[in-house]
């Protein structure tokens, strides 16, 4: 994963400053994300920098985009150490403003391996698994439950090609979407 480029996020920014001059997005929401967004990036430098997390400024909205290495142990559902820091890390962060969170799990196409596959029979139930325990990390460190959703994409969003393990592993990721309410 990479970060944005101070280059990509100005450009991606100007975006937004044309839909902030269309009367699309108030002045203060757009400052206020902007902000939000630059304390997630320094709350995760090391992350980011470690090719794990990437940060994108969407049209409404922010992307964290987390990769399954990072927040969850080999072939498990269960948050690993590395997770729960990361986690730990943007929670304050989250739990202060008023923001909607979309926490979406992802997989790769592959079957279920045999470990999982009776209590996650699809990737469907694993996605899902996976991001309902992220939401229910956050909920335990401050942040608002009825603010966040758990939401599966299973395979079915992939960002690379599902045809080399590189791609495999872009693909197993958890994002947490945030978008002014």
């Amino acid at each position: 994963m990479r970060r944005m480029t101070s280059w990509r996020r100005a450009m991606a920014w100007t975006a937004g400053g044309a839909l902030l001059l269309s009367g699309c997005v108030f002045q203060s929401t757009y400052n206020t994300m902007l902000q939000k967004q630059e304390a997630i990036e320094a709350s995760l430098r090391a992350e980011i920098q470690a090719d794990q997390v990437e940060i994108t400024q969407l049209e409404n909205g922010i992307q964290v985009r987390m990769s399954s290495g990072l927040l969850y142990r080999e072939g498990g559902v269960e948050l690993s150490e590395s997770g729960v820091a990361a986690l730990d890390k943007v929670a304050p962060q989250l739990a202060s403003e008023t923001y909607q969170i979309d926490v979406v799990g992802n997989t790769d196409n592959l079957p279920i391996g045999p470990e999982l596959a009776d209590r996650y029979p699809t990737n469907w139930e694993l996605a899902g698994a996976r991001a309902a325990i992220v939401v229910r990390h956050l909920q335990a460190r401050g942040v608002d439950p009825g603010r966040m959703r758990a939401i599966s994409a299973g395979q079915y969003h992939p960002v690379a090609s599902n045809d080399t393990p590189q791609g495999r592993a872009k693909n197993r990721r958890t994002e947490l979407v945030l978008r002014p309410r």
